[in-house]
């Protein structure tokens, strides 16, 4: 199990995440959600703890108990005081080796679990990424929802439940991070302490098969009030070369309200209200998106002036005065987020998952520093292509109706 940490004796906080390196992209056809469905589980009582003793043995001294899945990884997570790091890491093992998965407590989580899908369902801001992603990736995992379906979420059964746990987290795709103040030396043996003393899983780690961008457009009519929109284009790796630039390149199209999209979709046309763009990193593929919401009767518009915004920046129109806010932007966000051990450990982790290396501080700086005008052009000139883009649309719209009038 790999244990990494990060002191900081200033603080009096620690933050530790008890990482597994299997998401939803790693479920088998008709298990989807099932990653998610186990980090709701585990909550539910372990062999010696019942759900208010898991939750008061770290509230009741002041402390946060959570957990979240993503496409890639599940993390358990807790934020204490310093003296506080045993008992963090005792409930975090208890967690993940101790858990009962009792079948009453399936079938209720189960409701509970169909009860949030729904709410996503509901809620056409967050859908349309799940939409945008299965347009992105098609039939590969990484294009279905987190959460799972009804249909298959319904039809998970403890056995399977367990199975798929039993397979997924093992030591050697588990590790421990943790950030704030205390000394690596204590934590390795707490770790030995409190997590179980069995052999080394001999479980071989299942390959991932790298997924294929699908560009188009993909259109789901649905009575909302709004028209909500994701335009992404493939980019760059995390551990690619080129990610400085890419990161500058996202701060200028949608990384605040003195963005190229904020200042022209929302600012000059008042089209928008909700205008930003985003990085998704994974280990084999990524991709640069931007999300805006508008009124029906401006959709077509809002998609044409984000594609003339995104391929102005790989001509003559992007200056050094942009590039160098971009910078200090990107630089002033970095030192700021240090401030927080949370932040810093979720960053220690995202480098070990991604790239098996962690990029210090001073690196990021001085690769962001690194970044010319003219690397930012070409990585533009590269990725924003009008066959690159995948266009997804959720509103009160049809995808013939949107082709007429963004067809040029």
């Amino acid at each position: 199990m790999r244990i990494i940490s990060e002191t900081i004796p200033s603080v009096r906080s620690i933050s530790i995440g008890l990482w597994i390196d299997t998401g939803s992209r790693d479920e088998p056809k008709g298990f989807e959600g099932v990653s998610h469905f186990i980090e709701h589980m585990v909550f539910k009582g372990t062999d010696t703890r019942s759900p208010l003793d898991i939750v008061s043995y770290i509230e009741s001294v002041g402390g946060i108990l959570n957990a979240f899945t993503s496409r890639e990884n599940t993390c358990f997570l807790a934020k204490v005081i310093d003296l506080q790091l045993p008992r963090a890491v005792e409930i975090l093992a208890d967690l993940a080796f101790n858990a009962r998965f009792d079948e009453a407590d399936i079938d209720k989580e189960k409701k509970i679990v169909i009860d949030e899908i729904h709410e996503v369902d509901d809620t056409p801001s967050d859908l349309v990424h799940d939409i945008f992603a299965e347009s992105i990736y098609g039939e590969h995992a990484l294009g279905r929802p987190i959460l799972g379906t009804q249909d298959s979420v319904s039809g998970l059964t403890r056995e399977g439940i367990l199975g798929y746990r039993d397979r997924k987290y093992i030591r050697k795709k588990m590790m421990v991070v943790v950030s704030g103040n205390m000394k690596h030396e204590e934590l390795v043996e707490l770790v030995k302490r409190y997590f179980p003393k069995t052999p080394a899983n001999d479980i071989a780690i299942e390959p991932r098969v790298a997924p294929k961008f699908i560009s188009g457009l993909t259109v789901k009519t649905q009575k909302t009030n709004q028209t909500h929109i994701c335009i992404g284009a493939p980019a760059v790796g995390f551990g690619s070369g080129q990610r400085p630039a890419l990161l500058l390149l996202n701060s200028i199209i949608g990384g605040g309200m003195s963005s190229r999209l904020f200042q022209r979709i929302r600012e000059e046309l008042g089209m928008a209200y909700t205008v930003f763009s985003y990085i998704d990193f994974f280990r084999d593929s990524s991709v640069i998106g931007a999300y805006l919401n508008t009124d029906k009767k401006y959709t077509a518009q809002v998609i044409l002036n984000t594609f003339d915004e995104l391929e102005k920046l790989s001509n003559s129109d992007l200056t050094l005065q942009e590039i160098d806010s971009a910078k200090e932007q990107l630089k002033g966000s970095l030192v700021l987020g240090l401030e927080n051990t949370s932040h810093r450990m979720n960053r220690l982790a995202k480098h070990e998952l991604l790239i098996d290396r962690y990029i210090g501080v001073d690196e990021t700086i001085e690769e962001i520093d690194k970044v010319t005008i003219e690397q930012v052009r070409l990585l533009a000139r590269e990725l924003f292509k009008p066959d690159n883009y995948q266009v997804t649309v959720l509103g009160p719209m049809t995808k013939s109706g949107i082709e007429k009038q963004i067809t040029r």
